[in-house]
């Protein structure tokens, strides 16, 4: 750097910053403008008209101003609406959830009504002669199948060898009771002896079990007996175990072999109340 450039002479007494003055001739007309303007709006109302025009070109300005609050704005609530939809779909859920078990339970409560009022009702005897009972379980044992149903409070009304209907037919008669439930030995058990009456030859006769999923058989039988096929069989009331005209079974074959001395007579059980909840006790 130049040593002269430091020198104090060298430096401008001139004002760095100046500002021109103001022409009043300009000054004048200025203010006359201002003042026409005012009395042309006092007048006339003019601002009114020039307003609107004026917010038809800031408005895209103030939009550009407002948007990036409109997109934050529109942003949370846009998650704020899908948290609350998602909130209020659970509680549809739920709701949905309740609605569906109420009327599975009112659906089963239904069909188990309907089903004791049919049971009640398809008695042509004595109804206070039975009781009900609802089942417990079921055994699959196929040579001895076994239903379990539960004992009443007072179950000095039970005693063995009390016949079991339901809807449908016999079922079976008790073969043991304890003290919450009782074992009910079905028609299918192969110990299980029912005296029976056919609907169209009307002759007696006595079925025997032969196991699940098997057919019963109807015990010596001569061969001049007319048994037909496809007749139903009902209780006949013999032996005072089983009360008269129910359904015990069908007939599905009647043969005659010529080594057998009595005719094979084949029985079509009722299939097993796997979806039946009550029978009937007979107490006789």
């Amino acid at each position: 750097m130049v040593r002269k450039d430091h020198k104090v002479s060298n430096i401008s007494s001139e004002a760095i910053f100046s500002v021109r003055s103001t022409d009043p001739s300009r000054f004048l007309i200025s203010i006359a403008f201002c003042l026409s303007l005012i009395f042309v709006d006092l007048r006339f109302n003019a601002s009114n008209y020039i307003r609107g025009y004026i917010q038809d070109l800031y408005s895209p300005l103030f939009f550009l101003i407002e948007l990036p609050k409109t997109v934050l704005n529109n942003t949370s609530l846009v998650f704020s609406s899908r948290e609350k939809l998602r909130i209020n779909l659970e509680k549809l859920k739920k709701e949905n959830s309740k609605l569906l078990l109420l009327n599975s339970q009112l659906a089963e409560i239904s069909k188990l009504n309907e089903e004791l009022g049919f049971i009640w009702n398809s008695n042509p005897i004595n109804k206070k002669s039975f009781s009900l009972a609802r089942k417990r379980n079921l055994s699959g044992d196929s040579l001895r199948p076994i239903l379990v149903i539960d004992v009443k409070k007072d179950k000095s009304v039970y005693k063995r060898n009390q016949a079991v209907m339901s809807a449908k037919g016999i079922i079976g008669k008790i073969n043991s009771i304890g003290i919450n439930t009782m074992e009910v030995m079905m028609v299918q058990d192969p110990r299980s002896m029912i005296p029976v009456i056919s609907s169209k030859s009307r002759l007696h006769g006595i079925v025997q079990g032969s196991g699940l999923e098997r057919k019963g058989k109807i015990l010596n039988i001569k061969k001049t007996a007319e048994f037909v096929e496809g007749e139903s069989l009902f209780s006949s009331g013999l032996g005072n175990t089983y009360p008269p005209n129910f359904f015990v079974g069908k007939i599905s074959s009647v043969s005659d072999r010529p080594h057998n001395e009595f005719l094979e007579i084949e029985v079509q059980f009722l299939k097993l109340p796997l979806d039946e909840e009550f029978f009937l006790i007979h107490s006789g």
